[in-house]
This record gives C-alpha cells, sequence and structure tokens, in this order.
C-alpha cells in the first residue's frame, strides 16, 4: 500500500532521543500508511547505527539517508534538500530526532482536517516543552512568548499568512501539510540558505493558502538540547550572527515577492526584529547606514541606543570585559 504520510525527519547526533522519534512515528501506522524518511548529517555518536537497525527491521517503511559529510554546515537546507525530494505520501509531517511525538493518533486527525478542507495549506497544533534534566514535559508550547496570547485561542481556527506571523515559534514537530501545496512554492525560496528553515516553511504554505490550527497536544520539544540550532544562537560570533540575521531578512524578502506584497507590513515587522537583533548583538557602523537598520536604531530606548553605540566604538574584547565587570557588580 503507498504511503497517505511521508514522515520527513533530519537528524545529527541525537544517538540518545532518535529511537523515542522514531517509536512515535511508527505507532501511527495502525491509523494511516506511512514512509519515514531520516536525513542522518554525518552523525559520529552512533546515530547512524540505530537508523540501520530500524531500517533493517522496518525495511517497508524506515529509510534512512546517511551522509559521509556533514551538510547543514554548508548552508544546505536539509528536509527540502533530502526528504521532500523521495516524499510519495499525499501530506508530509515533519519532526526532527530530538523530538517526538505523544499522541498516537496526530497523523490521522491532521490528515482527516485537510483532506475536509482542502483550502488548507498548512496544518499545526500545540504541543509541550521539555526543559533540560526533566524528563516529563511540563507546559504547553504555544503560546510561546506571554505576548502573542492575543493570537493564539485553545480552540481550532484559522490563519492568513498576516496572522501567522504574529506566533513567532509553532512546534516544527505539529507541521502537516499537501505534498500539493508544497509543488506550488518555487524551489529555489526552499533551497536558498537559511537558518529559520521552519519560519520560510509556514511562511511560504501559508501564503499559497490559509494555516489552520488545531488545538490538539500532539508532540514535545525539547529545549536546550546541545547542538540544536537555537541553543547555538546564544553562544555564536558576531560574524555569524550577521550572517544569520542577514539570511532571514533576505528570505522574508522573498517571500513577501513570491506573495506580491499582500502581507508587506507584517513581513515587515518580522524583517524589523531581525535588524534589532542585528544593531543590539552584531552592531557596526556601517550598518546603521541602511536606512531601514536606521529607523529601527531610532525606535530603541535611550538605553539601549547608548549601549548599541559603546559596542560600535570598543574593540569587542574591551566590551566583553567590561560586560563581565558589570555583571559582577
Amino acid at each position: 500500500m503507498p504511503p497517505l504520510v511521508s514522515i520527513c525527519c533530519v537528524t545529527y547526533n541525537q544517538a540518545d532521543t532518535i529511537a523515542q522519534a522514531l517509536e512515535s512515528f511508527l505507532a501511527q501506522r495502525a491509523d494511516v500508511p506511512v514512509e519515514i524518511l531520516v536525513h542522518d548529517d554525518a552523525s559520529t555518536d552512533g546515530t547512524d547505527a540505530i537508523l540501520a537497525a530500524y531500517a533493517a527491521r522496518y525495511p517497508d517503511e524506515v529509510f534512512p539517508l546517511l551522509e559521509t559529510e556533514n551538510q547543514y554546515r554548508k548552508g544546505i537546507a536539509m528536509d527540502a534538500t533530502f526528504n521532500f525530494p523521495r516524499a510519495k505520501g499525499e501530506y508530509l509531517a515533519l519532526c526532527e530526532g530530538d523530538d517526538y511525538w505523544c499522541d498516537p493518533h496526530k497523523l490521522k486527525k491532521q490528515v482527516a482536517y485537510l483532506q475536509a478542507n482542502p483550502e488548507c495549506t498548512f496544518c499545526f497544533t500545540n504541543g509541550y516543552v521539555a526543559l533540560p534534566g526533566e524528563t516529563q514535559p511540563t507546559r504547553p508550547f504555544l503560546p510561546y512568548y506571554p505576548e502573542e496570547a492575543a493570537w493564539y485561542a485553545p480552540e481550532t481556527r484559522r490563519y492568513d499568512l498576516g496572522a501567522i506571523t504574529r506566533l513567532s515559534f509553532i512546534p516544527t514537530a505539529s507541521f502537516m501539510f499537501p505534498r500539493a501545496a508544497l509543488q506550488k512554492v518555487p524551489r529555489e525560496l526552499l533551497l536558498a540558505p537559511c537558518p529559520a528553515g521552519d519560519l520560510r516553511l509556514k511562511l511560504l504554505l501559508t501564503g499559497v493558502g490559509e494555516a489552520a490550527y488545531l488545538h490538539e497536544f500532539t508532540c514535545v520539544y525539547r529545549l536546550g538540547v546541545a547542538g540544536s540550532t537555537m541553543a547555538g544562537w546564544g553562544t555564536e560570533p558576531t560574524e555569524k550572527t550577521r550572517e544569520r540575521c542577514q539570511r532571514v531578512i533576505a528570505m522574508l524578502r522573498g517571500v513577501n515577492a513570491f506573495t506580491h506584497a499582500l502581507w508587506d507590513s507584517d513581513l515587515q515587522r518580522l524583517v524589523d526584529d531581525q535588524y534589532r537583533v542585528l544593531i543590539e548583538a552584531a552592531p557596526d557602523r556601517a550598518l546603521l547606514a541602511e536606512p531601514e537598520a536606521r529607523r529601527v536604531f531610532r525606535r530603541l530606548p535611550l538605553a539601549r541606543r547608548l549601549k548599541t553605540r559603546a559596542k560600535m566604538c570598543l574593540p569587542q574584547t574591551w566590551y566583553r570585559f567590561i560586560k563581565r565587570l558589570a555583571n559582577r557588580g
């Protein structure tokens, strides 16, 4: 029987968690036929051996692709490059190797909704957040930040692209969408280097139709896992921050052009957020020569503007030394 859902998973050095993710995928088989497409990005901790064992045990369902050289470091889009092109299912569902599904009927619920509402091109649910060192999830994922509560309600609802920009983080492990919707998105937008691939995907898919939130708790997101993308952002060097933000800005402008600027002000707000990160975390004089960056800078409170100016004028080593002294006080 051909798969109805292609489960797309990317993993790297997640030997401690990948088995739980795979078991949560396999638990869905009672409801819908699935294929499990896993891309391992040259793991060195034994993740590849676990995947090989599952593929041997479930040869008709688990299909790992094992790299010998890390592709993420090259800026390559993982799922879009390695999993999406080999997906055969009518629907695609995502879950990274350090997360897992906690509802054995997750796929059935989302498929039923999308089949009944073909105008919806992206479907997501709520989930739980598991904090570091805790064995059980402790809080709902949505709304991720308290200020986003106005854009979230504990009920099934629809979002257009403008509204979905108000939810900064959505659990990637809850993503499901029709393969037909993915085919409406220009491949070059999906493949361009971008560190915020989940943001890009939800924007593009919503932009070709409409998003649907199902009020279900279907997945668990492990916060602060070593090696995760978000965990690395807080410690990355200044140049890396600049590159990351500039790529996200380029992606947002690409989405805006693709959607004919119908949600220009909403996407511009996200661009401004990236400029705010650039200004405060990786400022330089050339940045403030850009009109958009200068506009964002002028809206910052005076204390933050003065701090930014100090970071621009002082060598980074001096600034870090002064910051350590201030923290001690």
